[in-house]
C-alpha cells in the first residue's frame, strides 16, 4: 500500500478511515440500537440488515462508527457519496475538494493499489507494525 512520502503517523495509507460492508443483524433495546455482523435467531428480536462499518485506518482498525441499511443497493449508494469523501493524511486530515466523483475515487484507489468497500473489500488489522 502506498504511503505520502511525507507521512509519519500511524494510519496504514493515506486514507483516515475505511469501511467495510457485511451482512448482520440489529435490534433495539429500549432507547439504543445494537448491530452485529453475523445473524441471530429473529425470535430474540434481531433483524437481518446489511451493516456498513467504518473504521479508523490504523494497525488495530478501531471501529468508530456503523450504519445500518435495509438493502445491499442502499449501502453501495451511500458508500458511493461518501468514501470520496475520506479525509486523508496527504490533505492534512481534510477531504478532497472539490470531492470527487465515484469513478475519480476509484481510479485514484485502484492507482495506489487500494481497495473500495464496494469491492467487498474486508479490512484486517495489522498488529505487526
Amino acid at each position: 500500500m502506498s504511503v505520502p512520502e511525507h507521512w509519519s503517523g500511524p494510519y496504514r495509507d493515506d486514507r483516515m478511515y475505511v469501511m467495510r460492508l457485511t451482512t448482520g443483524s440489529t435490534r433495539v433495546d429500549g432507547d439504543r440500537k445494537e448491530a452485529i455482523t453475523g445473524l441471530k435467531p429473529q425470535a430474540q428480536g434481531w433483524t437481518e440488515t446489511v451493516l456498513l462499518l467504518t473504521y479508523r485506518n490504523v494497525p488495530s482498525l478501531p471501529a468508530v462508527r456503523s450504519d445500518s441499511f435495509d438493502s445491499l443497493e442502499e449501502a453501495i449508494e451511500y458508500v458511493k457519496r461518501v468514501e470520496p469523501t475520506c479525509p486523508r493524511i496527504s490533505l492534512d486530515g481534510g477531504s478532497p475538494e472539490p470531492t470527487p466523483s465515484w469513478q475519480a475515487h476509484l481510479e485514484w484507489l485502484q492507482g495506489l493499489g487500494l481497495p473500495s468497500a464496494v469491492d467487498g473489500a474486508q479490512p484486517r488489522p495489522n498488529y505487526s507494525s
